[in-house]
């Protein structure tokens, strides 16, 4: 029985740091989104939705806006780009929720709530996939480099 018991929380301790390096593995593998907007969005909290923009399809919890312990905001780069800090898409749409508003909340809003507070259901003027984070030695200064030289290379998925 003591065998058993022994294994099992073997198995278990083995599997719960498999899933943290799996995890830091996934987030060096995330792409790096690059973005213009048409409006002054920088505070406002993104949602996705699907294709035909009539239903959010993925929004997050108020404890998912902070990265490395700090307000999942945008980075700012050059030319008025930003870098996505939340895993904006194509389809992604911003909320009247600014980032603190949201982060206080008890549990994230209904989807009706959410629905009405769209504040624009197109708000981006470009948009880039720049690669993975693993591709970068200085994220925000080989970007800016990057968007001196027009971009060249990267995928754009909004013009």
């Amino acid at each position: 029985m003591n065998r058993i018991i022994i294994f099992i929380v073997s198995a278990l301790a083995v599997s719960c740091s498999a899933a943290k390096i799996n995890t830091g593995m996934i987030h060096e593998q995330a792409p790096v989104i690059i973005y213009k907007t048409t409006a002054d969005y920088f505070f406002n909290v993104p949602v996705s939705m699907n294709e035909a923009r009539d239903r959010i399809v993925s929004f997050p919890a108020p404890s998912d806006l902070y990265y490395n312990g700090e307000p999942a905001l945008p980075g700012k780069l050059k030319k008025g780009y930003l870098l996505d800090r939340r895993g904006i898409n194509a389809n992604s749409v911003f909320t009247s929720y600014t980032y603190s508003e949201y982060a206080a909340l008890e549990a994230p809003p209904s989807l009706e709530e959410l629905h009405e507070s769209i504040i624009d259901k197109h708000p981006f003027k470009a948009m880039y996939n720049c690669g993975k984070k693993s591709d970068y030695q200085d994220l925000i200064s080989e970007l800016n480099e990057a968007i001196s030289n027009n971009l060249t290379g990267f995928k754009t998925m909004i013009r």
